[in-house]
């Protein structure tokens, strides 16, 4: 049963890091667009 729930919490963690690495490199780009943009 503990085994059970470490894996799921595990797996959690992992599918959160996951979403956060996903919005983090969108929010990359789109400063690194905004930014171009100023430049142009």
């Amino acid at each position: 049963m503990k085994k059970l729930k470490k894996r799921k919490i595990k797996k959690a963690i992992v599918r959160r890091g996951k979403l956060f690495d996903k919005q983090r490199t969108n929010d990359a780009w789109r400063n690194i667009f905004v930014q171009a943009g100023i430049l142009k």
